[in-house]
């Protein structure tokens, strides 16, 4: 079940998007160009609402389905300036239907972030289990949504 197309935010209302992203909070950067879920503390909950969903969330997170790009980036946690450096932030995974930062599962475990129930109920209905995304939609993800170049005229 593919996406539903969507217009990009910003300086880029051109670009029509193929996959729907999660995770994209206004203090964590880079944003892609992704329309923000708002401030992430916002997100914030001081609990689990079931530890073993949250718990398969976080994996499905980590697992990733596909690595998208990678980023040697690093940022301290932005919801706790004595918290951890994390390495790699700027990082992109999917599905093939929806795309996240690396760092939203380690957001999701420490934070326990409410995530858009439409994103929570994929996961569920692939069993917590990320499928194996076609190279071509990787690509179609890449250049689509991304505006990442493939060296293609």
């Amino acid at each position: 079940m593919a996406a539903a197309p969507s217009r990009a935010a910003g300086g880029e209302s051109d670009r029509v998007r193929t996959v729907r992203a999660v995770g994209f909070f206004a203090e964590l950067t880079p944003g892609w160009g992704f329309p923000t879920e708002g401030s992430i503390s916002d997100a914030v909950r001081p609990w689990a609402d079931h530890d073993e969903t949250e718990t398969r969330l976080v994996n499905y997170l980590r697992s990733g389905g596909s690595e998208i790009w990678s980023e040697m980036g690093a940022q301290t946690d932005v919801l706790d300036p004595d918290g951890p450096t994390l390495v790699g932030n700027g990082s992109l995974f999917t599905d093939g239907i929806w795309l996240w930062r690396e760092d939203l599962s380690y957001y999701v475990a420490r934070y326990h972030l409410a995530l858009p129930r439409e994103f929570v109920a994929h996961v569920r209905g692939l069993e917590y289990s990320p499928p194996q995304v076609p190279e071509s939609r990787l690509v179609e993800i890449l250049t689509q949504d991304l505006g990442i170049s493939m060296g293609r005229p």
